[in-house]
């Protein structure tokens, strides 16, 4: 195994919330270095392969179970190099453009079957939405790149070491686009697949309230829930939080910081957890169950002023533990929304 990770180059580094996505479980997915290549192009601009598997097929794969993951660290997190050529295809329908989902690309296809399916594509850089704009088909190898799960979100990528010494996976290095990723054809804003699945209503708070549906073939998805906002309702608006985690000095004992009008922010930096990222409570309609949506601190969004009102909210949807969260992608996935 060694052996294996240091062919892959692990001298990294975490940094990441979101880990664009996922969970506060750690902070993760800043490797050392980034490609020197001077190549005009960064996908390939040969074909990677037919498809030949579909997501679902994948994730059924190598995401189900830990039982024959190359590497396992728990439950949680375990994962598999692909060592045969693997075509899947997806349409990019979140992307890092915000900076709120970072070094995250998520991937959907949809088949004629009626398979609705999502997974997270990791890369190594900070600045991927140029090149994978949303509505864009891409076709990726697996071959060479690694599958399984981090923090229960199955996701595409590389093993990272992170600084708490764990092995996670996380974004794949940047040059292997121009091996493993193909473009087909041009972004198509009116894609389906940049419908999200409608959460909203009585029906999605008890989809979402259904412990049989927190399974890996439910997770991601690009999905619109709708609620309000716990922290800034009535009884909590004039009440602060503070940062609660010992081992993390520069926020421990800290009161939030407030916007200028003296208004909550969705990510306020004295909250920010090991992945940089705060979660506030989105609390459904139904009012027997919550939603957690998480921000990264330290990008344009965070210091907005949180919504007071009822919202819909869209994003990147996945459970942590026995929680659902959410991430939007901007600020133009939250609309006002009365029930």
């Amino acid at each position: 195994m060694n052996k294996i990770f240091s062919k892959i180059g692990l001298a990294v580094l975490l940094l990441a919330g979101t880990a664009s996505l996922t969970s506060c479980e750690e902070n993760d997915f800043d490797m050392i270095g980034t490609s020197s290549s001077q190549e005009p192009y960064v996908t390939s601009q040969t074909s990677v392969g037919e498809v030949n598997a579909t997501i679902l097929e994948v994730k059924e794969r190598f995401c189900s179970n830990s039982a024959t993951a190359t590497f396992v660290r728990n439950d949680k997190n375990f994962y598999s190099r692909v060592d045969e050529d693997i075509v899947i295809t997806g349409v990019v329908v979140a992307n890092d453009i915000s900076g709120n989902l970072y070094q995250t690309l998520l991937i959907r296809n949809m088949e004629p079957s009626g398979e609705d399916q999502c997974i997270i594509l990791g890369v190594k850089n900070t600045c991927l939405y140029p090149y994978f704009q949303l509505g864009q088909r891409i076709k990726v190898n697996l071959k060479g790149l690694w599958v399984g799960v981090y923090s229960q979100v199955p996701r595409i990528g590389q093993p990272v070491k992170s600084s708490w010494d764990n092995l996670n996976l996380g974004p794949m290095l940047f040059e292997l686009l121009r091996e493993n990723v193909e473009l087909v054809g041009r972004p198509d804003p009116s894609a389906p697949e940049l419908v999200p699945i409608n959460l909203t209503g009585t029906e999605g708070d008890a989809w979402l309230r259904a412990s049989d549906n927190r399974a890996y073939y439910n997770t991601p998805r690009l999905a619109t829930i709708q609620g309000s906002i716990r922290e800034v309702k009535d009884a909590n608006r004039d009440k602060l939080d503070y940062g609660s985690d010992p081992d993390l000095p520069e926020t421990y004992g800290k009161a939030e910081e407030l916007s200028p009008n003296g208004k909550k922010i969705f990510a306020p930096y004295n909250l920010h957890d090991k992945g940089m990222a705060v979660d506030r409570t989105i609390e459904l309609y139904s009012n027997n169950s919550t939603v957690s949506l998480r921000t990264s601190t330290k990008i344009d969004l965070s210091y907005e002023e949180l919504p007071e009102d009822g919202r819909n909210y869209t994003g990147i949807l996945t459970y942590y533990d026995k929680s659902w969260q959410i991430q939007v992608r901007d600020l133009g996935d939250i609309i006002p929304n009365h029930p």
